[in-house]
C-alpha cells in the first residue's frame, strides 16, 4: 500500500514539475514597424508538438486542411503551389481558390510563401501578393516555439484594411493550429 502511494506521490509531482515547466499556449504578439514604415504582423505561439509534427501540418496538403482550408491541392515544396479554397466542392485549377507559392522550405525550421492568387472580388488582392508569410519553428520545451511572420504591409488605405484584416487573421490560424495539435 505504502508503495501505491509513494508511486502516486511521484507521479503528481512529476506532473506538477512537467506543467509548471511547459510555456504558457498564449499567443504573442511582436509586431513592429520597419524604418521606412512597413508594418509586419508577427506572433508566436508554444504548441505541445516537436517541430516534425508541426512542420508536418504546415507542410502537408492532409494538414492544411486541418487548420486551414477543407480543400486543397498541390506540393509544398520549393518553388511549388498550393490551392486552397473553403469550398469543399472545390477542384484544382478553379478560379475561386486562393494560391500560394512557396519560397523557402526547411524540414522542421522555416516555411515562407506568398499569395499569388486570390479569389475573386479579394480586397486589395495586388496589394495582398507583395506580402511574404513564413512560418519558423524552434524546439522549446519539449514542444515548438512556431513564430509566424507576415511582412510587407505598406502605406495606404488598401494595406491599412489588408494589415486589419490579417493580423484577425493570422492570430485564427495560430489558434487553429493549436487547436489541431493539442495533445
Amino acid at each position: 500500500m505504502r508503495l501505491v502511494l509513494a508511486c502516486a506521490a511521484f507521479l503528481a509531482l512529476a506532473a506538477c514539475v512537467t506543467a509548471a515547466t511547459r510555456p504558457a499556449a498564449t499567443i504573442v504578439d511582436s509586431a513592429f514597424v520597419e524604418a521606412d514604415g512597413t508594418r509586419t504582423i508577427q506572433m508566436s505561439i508554444w504548441l505541445p508538438a516537436d517541430p516534425t509534427r508541426v512542420y508536418r501540418a504546415v507542410t502537408t496538403v492532409d494538414g492544411w486542411k486541418g487548420w486551414a482550408a477543407p480543400s486543397a491541392f498541390g506540393a509544398i515544396k520549393l518553388h511549388g503551389e498550393l490551392e486552397t479554397s473553403y469550398d469543399l466542392a472545390a477542384k484544382a485549377g478553379d478560379p475561386a481558390n486562393i494560391k500560394q507559392e512557396f519560397l523557402a522550405v526547411v524540414p522542421d525550421r522555416l516555411l515562407v510563401f506568398r499569395t499569388i492568387q486570390t479569389p475573386p472580388g479579394f480586397p486589395h488582392a495586388e496589394l495582398f501578393k507583395k506580402t511574404v508569410t513564413s512560418f519558423h519553428l524552434a524546439p522549446e520545451a519539449g514542444g515548438t516555439r512556431l513564430v509566424l511572420t507576415h511582412q510587407g504591409f505598406g502605406a495606404g488605405p488598401g494595406f491599412d484594411q489588408l494589415h486589419v484584416f490579417f493580423a484577425d487573421g493570422d492570430r485564427q490560424t495560430l489558434e487553429a493550429l493549436q487547436k489541431l495539435l493539442v495533445e
